[in-house]
């Protein structure tokens, strides 16, 4: 957006000097920057209205505005309106990493500006007297460098606290890829717009294609390199001490800017020197994926996990080993719900789930242990689509349920029962956890911690949950609660 308002805003401008005698008579860089503002309105309305996109579009408003003052457009006030702006409207975008790495390189690149714009004319001599040519291509790099090297270094914590990696040949990728971005694709893709009316977007169109076609080959280029680093899930403590003083750091132009660096510095060494506690057992939101974590590995109920949510949890556990589970088809109780459903009409098919057949309790009892006995510890054991049982390190007996009719069987015999399942009671009999669907729900992913000396009070007292979500008190999480079939709202959270 900013490549898109600035070749706007130069242009327009240039194109209106060549006026003759109009540069005397009127203020042409008011004029466009009436046109940047127009245009920069219209790319805010189809670019998808991402925390990123808005800041930058609100961000540019304001600098254009300013020139129509003839006051400074770039300054801290500019980030904190737009952080305000934001904020007012959609208080819950400050936690996720699009405002905070959005904000955190933009307050960066301000406070390193500001820095620049303020040094002595000592500073200001770089290298020896050349030509105006060279100077400007040495600027041009010059600014391109330190910009990616601010930039990069300022949402290097938000990446690894919400990624958990960071990009090591990052800024070899944005030196590369920036002079095609700026040169050739946003330039020529601004002139395509503006020519679309007329039909004659075509061959601005071709060129910002080509330019495309050479990001991408930079990008699997530098993607070659696998240069990723694989930091692990970050404390809370570690990540607001270096948030926090790369904050301080940049809004402080005296020395009390070494009391942010300080607190950077204080952030690393928690990183270095305090351990992150490992969980015994990871459940996803929707209660279909479960890991037992032992060392670097983990053993998950499926065999083949969902990529997404699983590489998640390898990057912040940094888990190496993935052990899947037994498949155990002598444990399969026959299912005669489908020779049942063809059995009855088709019109009296409305109701597929009440057509299931209750299942032999007693037999499926019989197979859980049986699993749970025969299978290695810290490892699955599965009857196919039907549940999946293991002993972890711990002790503890954990099934997991996809049918929900054997969940009445896996009370009996485990634990630590897991299943997707939306039941209509939140509890085993037998005191067993129940982690259901309709629970998940309301808490999102856990993690259960288990104690190396725990008293013996109980099948819960060695355990430790933690919830994403944590009890749904929120605004933007009370949708979580919501019932449809009631139409209200639950009125208590994750117990």
């Amino acid at each position: 957006m900013v490549l898109a308002a600035g070749t706007f805003l130069i242009g327009a401008r240039t194109l209106l000097s060549l006026l003759p005698g109009l540069a005397q008579r009127v203020a042409i860089k008011k004029i466009a920057a009436a046109g940047a503002l127009v245009m920069v309105f219209a790319y805010i309305l189809i670019s998808g209205g991402a925390v990123s996109a808005v800041r930058s579009w609100i961000m540019i408003s304001i600098m254009l505005v300013a020139v129509f003052f003839e006051r400074p457009s770039i300054s801290l006030r500019n980030v904190a309106l737009s952080a305000i702006i934001i904020l007012v409207i959609t208080p819950s975008a400050v936690t996720g990493p699009g405002f905070q790495m959005s904000f955190a390189a933009t307050l960066a690149l301000v406070a390193g500006y500001a820095r620049w714009r303020d040094r002595t004319p000592a500073e200001n001599t770089i290298g020896s007297p050349g030509s105006a040519g060279l100077r400007v291509v040495s600027g041009f790099f010059g600014g391109l460098f330190l910009s990616s090297l601010i930039g990069g270094l300022s949402t290097m914590i938000y990446s690894a606290g919400h990624f958990h990696r960071l990009a090591a040949y990052g800024l070899a990728g944005n030196i590369l890829a920036m002079p095609v971005i700026s040169i050739l694709v946003m330039p020529f893709a601004l002139i395509a717009m503006m020519l679309m009316p007329l039909g004659l977007d075509r061959y601005p169109l071709l060129i910002m294609g080509q330019g495309i076609e050479w990001m991408i080959s930079i990008a699997r280029i530098v993607a070659g390199w696998e240069g990723d680093l694989t930091t692990g899930r970050l404390s809370d403590s570690a990540f607001l001490l270096i948030a926090v003083g790369g904050v301080l750091a940049c809004l402080f132009r005296t020395w009390l800017f070494a009391g942010g660096l300080a607190l950077v510095a204080a952030g690393v060494a928690f990183i270095l020197f305090q351990p992150t506690a490992m969980p015994a057992l990871i459940i996803s939101e929707d209660g279909r994926l479960v890991a037992a974590i032992e060392g670097a590995g983990a053993s998950v109920n499926r065999a083949k996990p969902p990529d997404f949510i699983f590489a998640q949890w390898q990057r912040a556990l940094r888990l190496s080993d993935q052990r899947g589970p037994l498949q155990r088809d002598d444990l399969v109780q026959e299912d005669k719900s489908e020779t049942a459903s063809t059995l009855i009409a088709p019109s009296d098919q409305t109701n597929r789930r009440a057509a299931k057949p209750p299942i032999d309790i007693a037999v499926a009892r019989s197979s859980i242990v049986r699993a749970l006995a025969e299978s290695p510890k810290g490892r699955f054991s599965c009857a196919p689509k039907q549940w999946c049982a293991m002993t972890a390190p711990q002790g503890w007996r954990i099934v997991t349920v996809d049918d929900a009719r054997f969940v009445g069987a896996g009370c009996d015999t485990a634990d630590i029962v897991v299943t997707p399942a939306m039941l209509r009671f939140e509890a085993c009999r037998t005191g067993a956890l129940l982690i259901s669907g309709k629970s998940l729900r309301r808490s999102g992913a856990l993690e259960i911690y288990g104690y190396a000396k725990a008293p013996d009070f109980g099948v819960n007292a060695p355990m430790r949950i933690v919830a994403a979500v944590g009890g749904s008190a929120r605004a933007w999480e009370r949708h979580r609660l919501y019932d449809w079939r009631t139409g209200t709202f639950e009125a208590k959270g994750l117990e």
